[in-house]
């Protein structure tokens, strides 16, 4: 039972409180098989019996309820619903009177409800109208408001993801930039092949990742382009080798959740002298997918700043928490004069194995 009622669920609300009560007085009925037993009169007894019953029980959910036991006004609620119980009491008694003997007057029951058993019955059949309603009313309050606390944690984390894949190092765009204008100057060719390589960089940044899983291929594509323009910008200090699986294409992921830890790789491992980076990744036929990438360490580079968590390494494990709860593992970490990165996903329905 709700208290507002759109246009759109006017008719499925309507048609719960009908159900109620006709469950009600068909239960309430069978329930007075012990002393008449005809249900088909008992029913139509009922009908004008409870009808005093369901005006409380309205006068309660549209009324009291919503502005004082909602405001939290508990006292002033406990009030005012104990007088309109003892009113409704003191009605139904007389309106029962009158039907058995004006209405109904065959039954033999009117003088019952002017005693104090009689009253004692009609406060009970309130008190359970009004808890039967309640307890319905609450149950749907308490559905209606994890339902919008839902929406509005998937809202949340759905603008937490935009922000998180879509944030580009500007100081990479700066420099690819720098690099492309003094590869032009020297070959013409290769300043196109790297400003093209950076026009699908960009394209998949922009188109890619408002999508929430693209297929592997497109994420190796979109590392490679990377990587091959790190390699120009870098010449002759880095080398880089890797190893993409072949197959399983039809395998998803989420967009730009591999670049940060390749972006990392080349950032903490330049060096005046040289350096390597290795990267190695591999997807089993049940959908388990590795990453692994290591680089060598500039011995210039602080321990402290080497292992503190940057804004990329911190983006993956964020989006890793969001996207693949209980599906993944992810470390990283100085090993043997290695930074190393490590991750596993389960791309199907599983979940991760525990070790």
């Amino acid at each position: 039972m709700r208290l507002v009622m759109h246009n759109s669920g006017r008719g499925k609300t309507l048609l719960r409180h009908l159900l109620f009560w006709v469950l009600f007085l068909v239960l309430w009925s069978t329930h007075d098989l012990n002393y008449h037993r005809d249900f088909l009169e008992n029913l139509q007894i009922n009908v004008f019996v409870f009808i005093p019953y369901a005006l409380l029980v309205y006068f309660n959910l549209y009324g009291l309820t919503p502005n004082f036991l909602l405001k939290k006004k508990i006292v002033s609620y406990l009030g005012l619903l104990t007088m309109s119980i003892i009113l409704t009491t003191w009605f139904s008694s007389k309106y029962l009177y009158f039907y058995f003997t004006e209405v109904n007057f065959y039954l033999p029951t009117a003088n019952f409800f002017t005693t104090f058993e009689g009253k004692i019955a009609i406060v009970t059949e309130i008190i359970l109208s009004l808890g039967l309603s309640m307890t319905l009313f609450l149950t749907d309050e308490w559905y209606q408001k994890e339902r919008r606390l839902r929406e509005v944690e998937q809202k949340r984390l759905e603008m937490e993801l935009n922000l998180l894949k879509n944030q580009i190092n500007p100081h990479f765009l700066f420099n690819s930039l720098n690099s492309i204008y003094v590869t032009l100057s020297d070959s013409l060719k290769g300043g196109k092949d790297m400003l093209l390589q950076f026009s699908d960089l960009l394209s998949y940044q922009l188109y890619e990742t408002g999508k929430k899983q693209v297929s592997l291929k497109k994420e190796f594509d979109n590392l490679l382009n990377y990587i091959n323009i790190e390699r120009v910008r870098h010449k002759d200090l880095v080398t880089v080798t890797y190893e993409f699986p072949k197959n399983y294409w039809d395998m998803t992921i989420a967009p730009m959740l591999l670049l940060p830890i390749i972006e990392n790789a080349f950032k903490h491992g330049q060096s005046s002298k040289g350096y390597k980076i290795s990267i190695k990744s591999k997807v089993t036929q049940n959908g388990a997918f590795t990453f692994y990438v290591e680089n060598s360490i500039n011995e210039t580079t602080k321990k402290s700043t080497l292992l503190k968590k940057g804004i990329g390494l911190e983006n993956v494990g964020r989006r890793l928490q969001l996207i693949y709860p209980n599906k993944h593992r992810f470390s990283f970490g100085k090993h043997n004069s290695k930074f190393v990165v490590q991750l596993e996903i389960q791309l199907n329905e599983n979940k991760m194995p525990n070790r």
